[in-house]
C-alpha cells in the first residue's frame, strides 16, 4: 500500500488536503445556513430539506471523486514518473487500485464531514440514521463507479486535461436528468428510459423516497440499489480490462 499512503499524503495531509477540507465544509456550512435561515428555503419539510443536502453531498462527491481520479495516471505520464513507477515490483492492476482506494478514501473523509451537518437538519425526525446509511451507501457505490472509469480513462487518453474533461463530462450527463430535466420531461417516456438506466436517477429517486416519503426499509429501495450496484460492477470490470497491464511502449 505504499502508493496508496503517498496519495493520501499528498490528499490529505498537505496544503492542498486542507484546502478542500475547508472548501468542502464550507460549502455544507453555506448550504445547510441556507436550508435553515432562506425565507422561502426555510418553509421546506425536513425532509426535503435533508433530501437537498444529500443531493449537493452526492454531486460534490462525483465532482471531487471525477476530478482527483481522473488526473491520476495521466498526471504521471505527463511528468515522466509513470515509467519509474512501472519498475516497481508492484503489479500494474495494484498501482491502479492502490490510485482507487485513495480516491474512494477522499470521498469517505467527505462524507464523514457531512455526517454533523445530516444529524443537524434531521434534529426532531426519525430520519438520521436513514440519511446517514443512504448517503453513505450511495455515495461510497457511486464514488467506486466513477474512480474506476476516470482511472480507466486517464490511461488511455494520457493527458490530464482531456481525461479530466471526459470525467466531469460523465458526471455531467449522469446528473443532469435528475437536477438539470423539467419534471415535465422527466415524464415522458425518454424521460422515463433515462431515469430507468441511469444509477444516479436511481439514487436521487430513493433518497427521494427514503427522505421525503419516509420509506426506510432496504428492501424498499432495492429497486434503486441493484441498479447502482451494476454500474459499479460494470465499471469495475472496465477498469480491471483496461489496468490490468500497462504498456511501457506506449508511453
Amino acid at each position: 500500500m505504499i502508493i496508496y499512503r503517498l496519495e493520501i499524503s499528498g490528499s490529505i495531509y498537505s496544503w492542498r488536503g486542507a484546502a478542500w477540507i475547508i472548501t468542502a465544509a464550507s460549502i455544507f456550512s453555506l448550504v445547510a445556513y441556507l436550508l435553515l435561515t432562506d425565507k422561502e428555503l426555510s418553509l421546506l419539510d425536513q425532509g426535503e430539506m435533508l433530501f437537498t443536502f444529500s443531493e449537493v453531498i452526492i454531486v460534490l462527491g462525483l465532482v471531487m471523486s471525477g476530478i482527483n481520479s481522473s488526473s491520476s495516471i495521466s498526471t504521471e505520464i505527463e511528468a515522466g514518473t509513470f515509467e519509474c513507477l512501472l519498475l516497481t515490483p508492484i503489479k500494474h492492476v495494484q498501482i491502479a487500485i492502490q490510485k482507487m482506494l485513495s480516491t474512494v478514501t477522499i470521498w469517505i473523509v467527505l462524507y464523514l464531514i457531512s455526517i454533523p451537518y445530516l444529524i443537524v437538519l434531521a434534529n426532531g425526525t426519525n430520519l438520521a440514521i436513514s440519511a446517514i446509511l443512504y448517503v453513505g451507501l450511495y455515495g461510497t457505490l457511486l464514488s467506486i463507479a466513477i474512480s474506476t472509469i476516470s482511472i480507466a480513462l486517464s490511461w488511455m487518453l494520457k493527458t490530464s486535461k482531456n481525461s479530466i474533461m471526459v470525467a466531469l463530462m460523465i458526471v455531467l450527463l449522469l446528473s443532469a436528468p435528475s437536477l438539470f430535466f423539467a419534471t415535465s420531461l422527466r415524464k415522458t417516456d425518454f424521460g422515463i428510459m433515462l431515469e430507468n438506466i441511469n444509477p444516479f436517477s436511481h439514487t436521487i429517486n430513493s433518497l427521494d423516497s427514503v427522505l421525503v416519503d419516509n420509506q426506510q426499509a432496504v428492501y424498499e429501495q432495492f429497486t434503486h440499489i441493484w441498479p447502482v450496484l451494476v454500474f459499479t460492477i460494470i465499471c469495475s470490470i472496465i477498469f480491471l480490462t483496461f489496468t490490468r497491464k500497462f504498456e511501457v511502449k506506449m508511453l
